[in-house]
C-alpha cells in the first residue's frame, strides 16, 4: 500500500464497505472513488482527507504517513474492538431476536471459521480475528441457541475465549471478562469437562488480568477438582486441557504472591505431561507438554518477582522443542524473559528479547500493553541508548520516542 488511494480501498474493504456505501458516507460519487484509489486523482485536501478518515475510521495519517499506515494495518484498532463489544452487548440474540444476522447460520459451516479464528489466535494474528470475530459471535450464540447441544457449546465456548483471551491482549480487560463469564454460563449448562475447562481458563485469566487473582485462583481450583477424579481415564485432548488449567492456576497464585501453590501446580501439571506428552504434544490448541510446563514456570517466577530464576529456568528450555509451539506461546516466553532482564536491569538483554518477540509475532510485540511499556521504558531512558531496531520496532507499536 505505497499510495493514498491503495490506503483508502484498503481501508474501506476492511470495514466492509463497498463502493457506493463508501460515496454516500463521504459524500461523494463512485466515480470520484474509483479515481482515488486507482490514483488518479490526488487525495491531497486536507478537509476531505479528514472526512474521508473519519468515514473509515483512521486518523489521517494512516492514509498518508507510511509508518503510521503500515502500523494501522497490521494492528487491531479501536474500531474493530468497539465492534467486539458492540457483538457481545447484543442481549437480543440470546433472548431469541435474530438481530445482527441477515440469515440462519449452519452448525456445519461454523466449525471451520471458529477453528480459523483459533489458528489465528495461536499465530497472534488479532487483527485478522478482530476483523472475523463479531460476526461469528453473533452466529454462534444463534446456533446454540437453536441447535443446543455440545457440539453448538463446544464451538460457542471456543468463540467466547478467544473473544476474551484476544480483548485481553489488547488491554481491554472488562470486555474480556464480560466474553469469559458468557463462556462460563454456556459451560456450566453444558456440564462439559471440555467447555468447563476453556471457560474457567478464560474467566480466570480476566479476573487476574482485572487485579483479582484470588477470585481467579479459587475458580482454577474448584474446576481442577471437578476434573481431576476422571484424570485417569480422560482422553488425550481432556488430559491436556486439564493441564493447562493446572498451569493457569500456577500463574494466578504466582500473581497473588502464592510461591507455594504455585509450585505445587507446577508439579502437577510438570507430572502429567511427562506422564502422558513428553516433549511433544497432541493438541495445538493447548500444545500441552513437558515445554510449555517449563514456560509457565519461566511466567510465574517472573510474577514472584524472582527474575534471576525465571532466567535460569528459561536457559534449560529446550530450543528444538520451543520451536514446535505455536507463535503466540513463544512470542509470550520471549516477552516474559524481556521482563525478567528489565527486573534485573539488564537493558540490552531486554531489547534483544522484545526483538525477538517482534520476529516470532509482531502483533504480540507491538500490541499488548505490558510489552509497550517496556519498548517505552527502554527508549526513554536517559542512560540507555536505543538502536535503531528498538527504535523501529517503538514506532511501530505506537510508542512515542
Amino acid at each position: 500500500m505505497s499510495t493514498v488511494g491503495q490506503r483508502v480501498r484498503y481501508w474501506r474493504l476492511r470495514r466492509g464497505l463497498d463502493k457506493r456505501q463508501f460515496a454516500d458516507r463521504v459524500g461523494r460519487s463512485v466515480s470520484w472513488v474509483e479515481k482515488i484509489e486507482s490514483g488518479e486523482r490526488a487525495l491531497d485536501r486536507v478537509p476531505v482527507l479528514e472526512s474521508v478518515a473519519a468515514v473509515l475510521g483512521v486518523t489521517v495519517q494512516a492514509l498518508t504517513n507510511p509508518v503510521a499506515a503500515e502500523r494501522a494495518a497490521r494492528l487491531p484498532d479501536a474500531a474493530e474492538v468497539a465492534a467486539i463489544t458492540g457483538a457481545l452487548e447484543q442481549y437480543e440474540v440470546i433472548l431469541g431476536v435474530p438481530a445482527g444476522v441477515s440469515e440462519n447460520p449452519q452448525l456445519s459451516k461454523l466449525a471451520p471459521r471458529v477453528r480459523y479464528l483459533d489458528e489465528a489466535f495461536l499465530a497472534s494474528g488479532f487483527s485478522r480475528i478482530a476483523r472475523e470475530l463479531p460476526r461469528l459471535l453473533l452466529e454462534t450464540q444463534v446456533v446454540h441457541r437453536e441447535q443446543p447441544g455440545d457440539i453448538s457449546a463446544r464451538l460457542l465456548v471456543k468463540t467466547y475465549r478467544v473473544a476474551s483471551s484476544t480483548l485481553l491482549k489488547l488491554g481491554a480487560s472488562e470486555t474480556a471478562w464480560l466474553a469469559a463469564d458468557r463462556a462460563m454460563a454456556v459451560a456450566a449448562a453444558s456440564g462439559d469437562s471440555y467447555c468447563l475447562g476453556r471457560a474457567t481458563r478464560a474467566v480466570a485469566q480476566a479476573m487476574s488480568n482485572l487485579g483479582r487473582p484470588e477470585a481467579s485462583l479459587d475458580a482454577l481450583l474448584a474446576v481442577i477438582a471437578r476434573m481431576e477424579p476422571a484424570m485417569g481415564t480422560a482422553s488425550d485432548e481432556i488430559a491436556a486441557l486439564y493441564g493447562m488449567v493446572v498451569l493457569a492456576a500456577e500463574i494466578s497464585a504466582a500473581k497473588l504472591g502464592d510461591a507455594s501453590t504455585a509450585l505445587s501446580m507446577h508439579g502437577e501439571a510438570l507430572a502429567m505431561a511427562e506422564r502422558r506428552f513428553g516433549d511433544g504434544h497432541i493438541d495445538a490448541e493447548t500444545a500441552f507438554g513437558v515445554t510449555n510446563v517449563q514456560l509457565h514456570r519461566v511466567s510465574s517466577m517472573v510474577y514472584l518477582g524472582r527474575p534471576a530464576d525465571a532466567l535460569d529456568t528459561a536457559a534449560r528450555i529446550d530450543i528444538a522443542a520451543l520451536e514446535t509451539l505455536p507463535r503466540e506461546r513463544r512470542a509470550t516466553f520471549w516477552l516474559d524473559a524481556a521482563t525478567a532482564h528489565h527486573q534485573l536491569g539488564h537493558a540490552d538483554a531486554t531489547a534483544r528479547a522484545l526483538l525477538a518477540a517482534d520476529r516470532i509475532a509482531p502483533e504480540e510485540a507491538r500490541c499488548r500493553p505490558e510489552s509497550k511499556r517496556l519498548i517505552g521504558s527502554l527508549v526513554d531512558d536517559p542512560t540507555y541508548r536505543a538502536g535503531a531496531d528498538l527504535r523501529t520496532l517503538a514506532q511501530h507499536a505506537g510508542v512515542q520516542t
